[in-house]
């Protein structure tokens, strides 16, 4: 398993621990085996993990970034969006920062 699934899954697992309704929002492109090619997601630039925090239902989105991975375009874009609607975003690069990240909230 990749650092980048390691770190996803560890960030599910404190969601789920948490009460948190969250997931993997998985965007990459489907095998179409009659066209015998790649469709492409709906919507680039999504967040690796989206997550509904009780009890107010406070919306987080979550890019899990191993460097030296980085952004693109489409996920900055997506980011900004979140937060101009409201909602709270973080680039995971490890659990401990996702983790201080996550525990600042309450003060926010």
């Amino acid at each position: 398993m990749s650092k980048s699934n390691q770190l996803t899954n560890q960030i599910l697992q404190f969601f789920y621990e948490q009460k948190s309704y969250c997931w993997r929002q998985n965007t990459g492109g489907i095998f179409d085996l009659r066209k015998r090619t790649y469709r492409t997601g709906a919507k680039k630039g999504v967040s690796d993990i989206l997550c509904c925090l009780p009890p107010m239902g406070r919306f987080l989105a979550i890019e899990v970034k191993i460097p030296p991975d980085k952004l693109s375009p489409e996920q900055e874009g997506f980011l900004l969006n979140v937060k101009h609607s409201g909602g709270s975003t973080f680039v995971a690069k490890d659990f401990a920062s996702f983790v201080h990240w996550f525990k600042s909230l309450s003060t926010k």
